[in-house]
Parts: C-alpha cells; sequence; structure tokens
C-alpha cells in the first residue's frame, strides 16, 4: 500500500486566493500554448475531498481543468499518456503539469447519462454495451503499455496477492479507535475472516487465465462517459486516427493496473439496478457479450464467462483500496461522515458470499 506524502487539507487549499490565482494563470498560460485564450471567468464547479475541477472558457470553447488528491494526481499523466496512444478515447488534453498534477482538457459535451435519447431503459441498456465494447477495446490497446501506465504513476493491483491486502487492510481499520468512523467493527471482521478463502479462490481463478492486465477504470459508468461530437483527429501526439471511437471517458482517478475485467463490474451492477436485468436477461447479456467479444483469442465465451465472478469480487478489493487511499490524503475532518466507512465496506463486499447482494442490502 503506497501512501501519500501526508494529510491535507485541499479543500482548504484549493479555496485558497493563492491557489486560485495560480491555477487561474497556469490555466491562461496553458490555453495559448494551443491557440486560445479565456474569455471569462473560470468558475470552480466541483469541490470534494478527492478532487477539484474548473470550467474554462475560452475562445476556442469550454476547457476543464482538474487537479486530485496526491494519491490520484497520476491522473494528468495518465490521460496525456492515452490521449497520445488512443486519441479520442479520452478527453483531449490541452496541457499538463506532471508535478502539481494538472489537467487541462477540452470539452466533451454531456455525458451519455444525460443524454435525452437515452433516458429510455433499453436505450440505457444499448449505451451501457456500447461503452463496455468501447472501454474493452481501449484495454487491449493499452494492455502491452505496462511500463507507460507506472511511468505515468499509475498503481498497480496485486490480485494475486488480494488475501494478503485484505488481512492487512481488515488489521489497520480493525485497530482504529472506537469513534473513528473507517473502524471496521467485531461483525465486520469476523465477516473478512469468513470470506478470504473466497477471495484467495477468486485470486487464484484469475491468475491462470492468461488475461493480460490492462488499465481498470475502477468507475466506469454512463456519467464518466461521452461521445465526442466531433472527432479531433489528432491526439496530443499529432498522429491520426484511423478510426474515430464510439465512447471517450473521463474520471480516470481511481484506475489501477490490474486485471481488466473488474471494470465490468459496475457496469453490470447498473444494469442489475436501474433495469433489472440481471443475468440471463438479453440487456445484461448484451453488456457482457460487448465486453467478453474482445477477449476472444483467450478462450471461449463460456470460459470468459467463469471469470467474471472472480473479477466482481477484485473490483469491490479495488473500490476499498481508491477509498483507502484517498483518505490517507486528507485529515479526517474533512471527510464527510458518509464517506467514512467506504474502505470497510468494500472489503466486506469483496468478502461477501455474493458481492451484488451483499451491497444491495448493506
Amino acid at each position: 500500500m503506497t501512501e501519500a506524502t501526508g494529510p491535507q487539507d485541499l479543500l482548504a487549499l484549493w479555496s485558497s486566493e493563492q491557489w486560485l490565482a495560480d491555477t487561474d494563470a497556469w490555466i491562461h498560460e496553458a490555453a495559448l500554448t494551443v491557440g486560445a485564450r479565456v474569455s471569462g471567468p473560470i468558475e470552480t464547479t466541483h469541490h470534494r475531498f478527492w478532487a477539484v475541477v474548473r470550467r474554462v472558457s475560452t475562445d476556442q470553447g469550454v476547457m476543464w481543468f482538474k487537479e486530485n488528491a496526491p494519491s490520484q494526481s497520476f491522473e494528468a499523466a495518465l490521460v496525456r499518456t492515452i490521449d497520445q496512444v488512443a486519441p479520442g478515447q479520452v478527453a483531449p488534453v490541452v496541457a499538463t503539469d506532471d508535478v502539481r498534477g494538472w489537467l487541462l482538457t477540452r470539452d466533451l459535451g454531456s455525458p451519455l447519462a444525460e443524454d435525452p435519447a437515452l433516458q429510455s431503459d433499453s436505450a440505457a441498456g444499448a449505451a451501457l454495451a456500447e461503452l463496455a465494447g468501447s472501454y474493452a477495446g481501449l484495454q487491449r490497446t493499452l494492455e502491452g503499455r505496462a511500463r507507460d501506465m507506472w511511468a505515468a504513476g499509475v498503481p498497480s493491483f496485486d490480485y494475486g496477492n488480494a488475501m494478503a491486502y485484505a488481512v492487512a487492510l481488515a488489521d489497520q481499520l480493525a485497530g482504529l479507535p472506537m469513534e473513528d468512523g473507517r473502524r471496521l467493527d467485531a461483525d465486520g471482521r469476523r465477516m473478512v475472516d469468513a470470506g478470504l478463502s473466497r477471495l484467495g479462490e477468486a485470486a487464484a481463478r484469475l491468475e491462470v487465465d492468461g488475461i493480460p492486465e490492462s488499465l481498470e477504470h475502477n468507475d466506469l459508468h454512463l456519467w464518466n462517459a461521452f461521445r465526442p461530437p466531433v472527432p479531433s483527429g489528432l491526439g496530443s501526439s499529432g498522429v491520426a486516427a484511423q478510426v474515430a471511437p464510439r465512447v471517450a471517458v473521463i474520471d480516470l482517478g481511481d484506475a489501477l493496473w490490474s486485471h481488466p475485467f473488474a471494470t465490468l463490474r459496475l457496469l453490470c451492477w447498473n444494469a442489475r439496478r436501474r433495469l433489472g436485468s440481471g443475468p440471463g436477461d438479453p440487456a445484461y447479456e448484451r453488456i457482457v457479450e460487448a465486453y467478453l467479444d474482445h477477449w476472444s483469442e483467450f478462450g471461449t465465451e463460456t470460459d470468459l464467462r467463469r471469470l467474471l465472478p472472480a473479477a466482481e469480487r477484485l473490483s469491490c478489493l479495488h473500490r476499498a483500496e481508491s477509498w483507502r487511499r484517498l483518505m490517507a490524503d486528507v485529515p479526517l475532518f474533512t471527510i464527510p461522515d458518509d464517506y467514512l466507512d467506504a474502505p470497510a465496506y468494500w472489503l466486506q463486499a469483496a468478502c461477501s458470499i455474493d458481492p451484488y447482494v451483499w451491497t444491495c442490502e448493506n
């Protein structure tokens, strides 16, 4: 578990006059590098303990600035790297500052979740399937670029070590003071201990499947997906895109380099919760088929489907790790109470008999 540089009140930092002045100056200069001029006030639109986002009006259209908490500051370098090797599948990069984790991108329009044409259940199901297939294609593009991902700062998650990770996290959370909202209570600890063998079986299944590691988005859903209105044709590297991708994604601060199939969990759970569509239902099956179609060289569809429960369990551990590292970035008082139990919650989900059912009940 890699820790950040130490707790810092990021909410206060991102509201300070000095930080606002520094980012304003950087944004103005960065926009000029692509021949754009800021044409209006720079507005903060999202201000959470894990990230701040600012909307920038320019004479070339809207741009977006983002800074993440330290443990997720790699997103700037990661998005730039993807923009270079798979242009059009992330927001086009205007500029980055890797040291400070600053990212400035062009606008992608409205997320698919807000598309009026996708409000019906059938259309939403089709969009989830489209996103599943598009992101799987990106994972295949990135699968041989581990060194590029590590150079960008993307953390790896060793799923072969899942049991040891779960024990270490359980020890950490169970050892917190009684009044700490992050604490794993005695019942939760017993649940984790009882489920360790399930994690071990899942890890063992994934270790021998032959699927190459790739970028696990770790928060893939329709609010983080866009259909670019006009393909730019060029990434920041200046390399022409041969085929315009159907869907671009944002919010890669939770990403991990790990087993790619873990990404599918949230799309499938969205289908079950929003559409009431579970395994065997056509809408659900289209999502799975669109994703697995990109991995057919590694086995039959039946073989690949057998891996999904193990990947689903792994994905819950990924969520636990994402929240754990974010909470190490900031003082406890800056974290809203509703978020404090997130690491323990997802750790228990990963160890439960059925992670989906457990989350619905809890």
